[in-house]
């Protein structure tokens, strides 16, 4: 490997380490996020420049003295969405009975309630989980669930009897739309397996499930619903909660799942949510490495930022919007931003959140990034940091 190539390979090291670090801190406290990712991206050289915003760290106050018409992620989505800061926003969901919901939960706690417990840890999380009315979109809440929709269980474990599915769900395990894991079956293969299940393009379909060898979490249901809109798949969301929590505020449940008349599902292919090997190598998109710390020591995309994905979770769901917003602060809302983990499973978590948060985002897999560097890397050295459980 040439000096010329280890520059920025040790850049995007240095910057990653450090970011990484102040997302462990952003997770202690409320405070220290602020404290942590205060401050605006310098919009001078008209690129994106982490090291410009490693400056910035640690300026509380940066983000209360932009420059007049400084462009900058959250005061950019205020102008898309309609919203005003400074009165909150008057579509977001505020979560202003926390105190209660805490005092419900010890309360339950101390009853002993197995319902009222799971009840009142359901409210708790709220807090801070903030949802705007585009996000709502993207992620349907437990109590607007309706027959309007298909529901679709994509659970490893769907569809084999292990595994509780929310009443009338259909169930497709998600490892059914791959050739092998991160690589996707082509796109009339997908839209037979969908057909077969009962599912058209023109359904409203809504998605859930968990990966337990991933560690749990939304990353499978937010990958099939990154691979739908990738064929053109318009009306489908997320559930913002998992089978255990609609089974917790009293949703029916069903061991079967549900059984629907087959149809013809007709794809429209588009590559607007997919990044390109040409488009990560070009330079004109932020790329974020959304892998553990670990893994992107052991060897990262040249000029990639450490983003785990984990940032963008609060327990199993995406997190609040106002937790997000401190997240991306080191993003331009400008510039596309390619997210990758391995395979893309896991970095669909945060893909998904950054299109929820506005942004123009691309999955892409290191996987596919290794093939395509392997002439020009010695023998085995693109592979370290890969793993078969890194998804």
């Amino acid at each position: 490997m040439t000096k010329a190539r280890s520059i920025p390979i040790l850049m995007g090291i240095i910057c990653g380490t450090l970011l990484a670090a102040l997302l462990l801190i952003q997770s202690a406290s409320a405070g220290a996020e602020c404290a942590s990712l205060g401050g605006a991206c310098d919009d001078s050289s008209g690129g994106w420049d982490p090291m410009a915003k490693l400056n910035e760290i640690g300026n509380v106050t940066a983000a209360r003295e932009q420059p007049a018409g400084t462009s900058w992620p959250k005061r950019s989505r205020e102008i898309r969405w309609g919203m005003n800061s400074s009165q909150g926003g008057e579509d977001r969901d505020t979560g202003a009975a926390a105190p209660a919901d805490s005092a419900r939960l010890a309360e339950a706690n101390e009853t002993g309630d197995a319902q009222n417990v799971a009840l009142a840890r359901i409210a708790e999380r709220e807090i801070n989980m903030t949802r705007s009315l585009k996000a709502r979109e993207m992620l349907l809440p437990l109590d607007q669930v309706s027959d309007e929709y298909i529901l679709l269980n994509v659970s490893e474990s769907a569809g084999r009897g292990t595994s509780k599915h929310i009443e009338g769900s259909v169930a497709i395990p998600y490892t059914e739309f791959f050739v092998q894991p991160g690589v996707l079956k082509p796109a009339d293969q997908i839209a037979d397996i969908l057909g077969r299940a009962g599912i058209s393009r023109e359904d409203s379909v809504l998605i859930y499930g968990e990966c337990l060898p991933c560690g749990g979490g939304p990353s499978v249901a937010t990958y099939v619903y990154w691979m739908m809109k990738g064929l053109g798949h318009e009306n489908v969301t997320v559930l913002d909660g998992t089978a255990e929590d609609w089974a917790a505020a009293g949703g029916a449940t069903s061991e079967i799942a549900a059984v629907l008349p087959e149809v013809d599902y007709m794809p429209q292919e588009t590559s607007n949510y997919t990044a390109t090997y040409d488009l990560v190598r070009s330079g004109q998109a932020q790329i974020i490495d959304a892998r553990s710390l670990p893994e992107y020591l052991m060897g990262s995309i040249p000029g990639s930022i450490s983003l785990p994905y984990e940032g963008a979770l609060n327990g199993n769901r995406i997190t609040g919007e106002e937790r997000l917003d401190m997240i991306f602060m080191v993003l331009r809302e400008d510039q596309p931003v390619v997210v990758f983990t391995n395979t893309g499973i896991k970095g669909s978590v945060l893909w998904f959140a950054l299109e929820m948060m506005g942004y123009d985002a691309r999955l892409y897999s290191y996987l596919d990034w290794i093939t395509e560097q392997a002439p020009d890397l010695p023998e085995g050295e693109g592979l370290r940091g890969l793993n078969e459980t890194a998804l």
